[in-house]
Formats: structure tokens, C-alpha cells, sequence
């Protein structure tokens, strides 16, 4: 099914930060943004009942994520 959202294999993948939808051991799923080493360095806190249900998840995160303003401390 090709729904025009950006996937790539995990070949392509490599040294490349993406997000991955993973099965769950009972069935549900969550997504992970696993960084350019390929270590997770972050996840969803919710699971989700199907892969596709996780995948539109993970696009909203996405959104919200890149349209995030970055916030410093303020210095004294």
C-alpha cells in the first residue's frame, strides 16, 4: 500500500535517523526514532491496537516534533 507517507527499508535506513513502527510480543504496536546508529532514542508512550494505527501516530509525532520551537533557559 503506498498512502505517499516517506518509508524507507531498513538497508536504506542506515546512518540515517528515522522513525520505525515495532510489533509488540501481544500483539499491539509503538514507534521508536531510532537515531543514525540505529539505537532507539526515543518511543511512543502509548501502543497501538494495529501497524496502521501506529504509523498515523507517528506522523502527527513527526509534525509535531519538526514544528517545535526550541526553548533556552533563561541566563540570570
Amino acid at each position: 500500500m503506498d498512502d505517499g507517507s516517506q518509508t524507507r527499508s531498513d538497508e536504506e535506513a542506515r546512518g540515517v535517523a528515522h522513525f520505525q513502527v515495532v510489533g509488540q510480543p501481544d500483539g499491539r504496536y509503538h514507534w521508536q526514532l531510532v537515531n543514525p546508529h540505529g539505537t532507539p532514542a526515543a518511543r511512543s508512550s502509548e501502543s497501538y491496537a494495529t501497524e496502521d494505527e501506529a504509523v498515523a501516530a507517528v506522523e502527527r509525532a513527526r509534525r509535531l516534533i519538526g514544528e517545535a520551537p526550541i526553548r533556552r533557559l533563561a541566563q540570570g
